[in-house]
């Protein structure tokens, strides 16, 4: 049965309650989402480019899932709002276009600048490779991929986890939540207010701490950069807004990092001929190379499918065009990345490996005023990673089935390679 027949049958098993009908309609798109995301999205890019049912829109071609993510005076990040201020607190991503969200963005990027990424790669790089090599020729990529960056986020805020396996937990724990949890599952909800107020006592702790410390240098972390402000600047971070903005970024550091380069190593490694030509960049030591790879295989094996906005008025999508739909005010609407990185209107022939496409063909970290705030750093690190793994020789996946992905619902679990390593 597809997709839109089984949408249909919603109606009939649930009366007079839109809200568990809109509901059920989410957790229907997150299951063909999640076990055949292709075969929903170009079933949905043909027939109903932008399907309106149940109080949920889901926009799919190119063109018009830009235009919603673009819109932030018509579409709000209020559906992580809720989660986001329970788990965080009044963090950028649940804030619509506001002085509030302009304050706050324009203190993180003095704090976190763009000009630290080339600084911060070396230390990537040499960690990246130290814990490849150190595997003895079995390496994780998923572990690798979740403890390059806690490493780093500890080094860049100047605030690490009490350990790598703890913050990486309570990273994947609220982040979950936050961004998967569409059924709103008891249990999970739970494990992450436990993690979010373990995280926001030890990140307490840690500010505390460097702020007992005599000032000296400028600092070069971001934590310290923050501190240093409230010195100087009006309107600085309190103690308790630097808390939630770290609780902010680093959930959304290390399971999208860890996420994205699994899922790109192992669409390379379906591809022989793309695997060769990211392994002799690698090689190479061509950065450049290896990026490309990667973001081609993060087009066709993304992170995730999309990302949710609610209209704030109504907003006819696509105007003047065949399919054009007005969305209501209030409306769900889930704007998927994935079909639109494979609509054949806009990219040339998007099941097939190509490097040197635009890069606007690649949506990886969202578009609009909420385009990934760490997307800079993510775009160095994710590369750096996969290199470590894809220079090393004899590279193939583990016999059997620890050789291929195993995910643990959208995140992956584990995906175990060889090489010849002493």
């Amino acid at each position: 049965m597809s997709f839109l027949d089984e949408l249909d049958e919603l109606a009939d098993q649930v009366k007079d309650d839109a809200q568990e009908l809109r509901d059920r309609a989410v957790k229907l798109l997150e299951s063909h989402a999640r076990e055949h995301p292709d075969r929903l999205f170009k079933l949905l890019r043909t027939v109903k480019p932008v399907l309106l049912r149940h109080n949920l829109a889901i926009v799919t071609r190119y063109h018009d899932v830009v235009e919603v993510l673009g819109h932030d005076e018509a579409f709000s990040v209020q559906p992580y709002r809720e989660k986001m201020t329970r788990l965080a607190g009044d963090f950028i991503l649940g804030t619509d276009d506001s002085p509030r969200y302009e304050r706050d963005i324009s203190i993180l990027r003095l704090a976190a600048p763009r000009s630290d990424v080339p600084a911060l790669a070396g230390f990537v790089d040499e960690t990246a490779e130290a814990l490849v090599v150190g595997s003895g020729g079995r390496i994780d990529v998923a572990d690798l991929a979740k403890r390059v960056p806690a490493r780093l986020f500890g080094r860049w805020f100047g605030t690490p986890g009490p350990d790598e396996d703890t913050l990486m937990a309570w990273t994947l724990a609220i982040f979950e939540d936050i961004f998967v949890n569409v059924k709103n599952d008891p249990a999970i909800s739970a494990e992450a207010d436990t993690a979010s107020k373990a995280l926001a006592a030890h990140l307490d702790e840690a500010i505390a701490a460097r702020k007992a410390q005599p000032s000296g240098a400028a600092p070069t972390d971001v934590v310290g950069r923050l501190l240093a402000m409230q010195g100087t600047e009006p309107t600085a971070f309190t103690d308790e807004e630097i808390r939630v903005n770290v609780i902010g970024l680093v959930t959304g550091f290390v399971p999208t990092i860890a996420t994205a380069t699994t899922f790109a190593v192992d669409a390379l490694l379906k591809r022989p001929e793309a695997l060769a030509g990211a392994q002799a960049a690698a090689r190479a030591d061509d950065d450049d190379a290896v990026r490309a790879h990667l973001f081609e295989a993060m087009r066709l094996a993304p992170q995730g499918p999309g990302l949710f906005r609610s209209a704030r008025t109504d907003f006819e999508v696509a105007e003047g065009s065949m399919h054009a739909t007005k969305i209501p005010a209030g409306t769900l609407t889930f704007a998927a990345t994935q079909s639109a990185m494979l609509d054949d209107d806009v990219v040339d022939d998007p099941a097939e490996f190509r490097l040197g496409r635009p890069a606007h063909h690649h949506l990886h970290f969202g578009v609009g005023l909420h385009q990934c705030f760490g997307r800079f750093a993510n775009a160095m690190q994710i590369p750096l990673i996969a290199k470590a793994v894809l220079r090393r020789p004899g590279l193939a996946r583990a016999p059997g089935p620890d050789g291929q992905l195993v995910k643990d619902g959208p995140y992956p679990k584990s995906l175990v390679l060889t090489f010849d390593g002493s």
